[in-house]
């Protein structure tokens, strides 16, 4: 699989930037989704893919900066002349999944689904609203999406061996706390070490951060720690 960053801000997009969206595409090539679609995704993403050939759309979150660029897609879709694209979503907030439903969108309840040549599971993570990390299997390979999430128990196990984990580094060590609604690249790093991923990228970057700092941070628990940044593709 290669995976190829789209957006990799958050809350909002940086100077330039994009927030959380990715596309993961099997090594044939007949299997493309995209994971998230925060405001500056649409546009990138019809630079990497012709949007017929996009098999589906995995949103993890139904916050606005990993949801947003759904709302023009809809006219994407109907000038490509696709009457529904296959979305997975969870149905809360309702306001938000209300805006999915307007859509041109074949709406599915979070649950394991094969898509193509890929097999995704679901573990429900700990934010403010309903959330889920997701997992990816194809052509041998594993592939860990933590979305947004603060400590979750069952994340270890449910990324063990990933080859590749991509995690929400979204607070640095002295803004975290219990209640905050994501990991520090700290917790990331250690959650790569727990669950012995074969590679760390850290995503979700505050604009409101120097990423070096970041960085920085995890490479204290996993040297092979990298920052996710937009456009670059990653061999799973």
């Amino acid at each position: 699989m290669i995976l190829t960053m789209l957006g990799v801000n958050g809350p909002f997009p940086s100077r330039q930037g994009a927030c959380s969206g990715y596309l993961l595409t099997s090594d044939s090539g007949r299997t493309r989704i995209l994971f998230d679609c925060g405001s500056g995704v649409l546009g990138r993403l019809a630079g990497e893919c012709d949007i017929r050939d996009l098999n589906a759309v995995v949103l993890t979150h139904l916050h606005y900066d990993h949801m947003s660029d759904m709302l023009p897609l809809t006219y994407m879709l109907e000038f490509a002349g696709i009457e529904a694209l296959k979305t997975i979503a969870p149905e809360t907030p309702a306001k938000q999944y209300g805006m999915l439903k307007d859509g041109r969108f074949d709406l599915y309840p979070v649950r394991d689904i094969q898509i193509g040549e890929m097999k995704l599971e679901f573990l429900p993570v700990t934010h403010p609203v309903e959330a889920y990390a997701v997992r990816v299997k194809c052509d041998g390979r594993m592939f860990v999406y933590t979305g947004d999430t603060n400590h979750t128990d069952a994340l270890p196990l449910f990324a063990d061996g990933a080859d590749l984990l991509l995690a929400d580094a979204g607070l640095l060590r002295e803004d975290w706390a219990p209640k905050k609604p994501h990991m520090t690249p700290g917790m990331c790093a250690r959650l790569a070490r727990d669950a012995r991923a074969g590679q760390l990228v850290l995503t979700h970057l505050s604009p409101l951060y120097d990423p070096e700092a970041l960085l920085d941070e995890a490479l204290a628990d996993y040297p092979n720690a990298v920052l996710a940044r937009p456009g670059v593709r990653i061999a799973v």
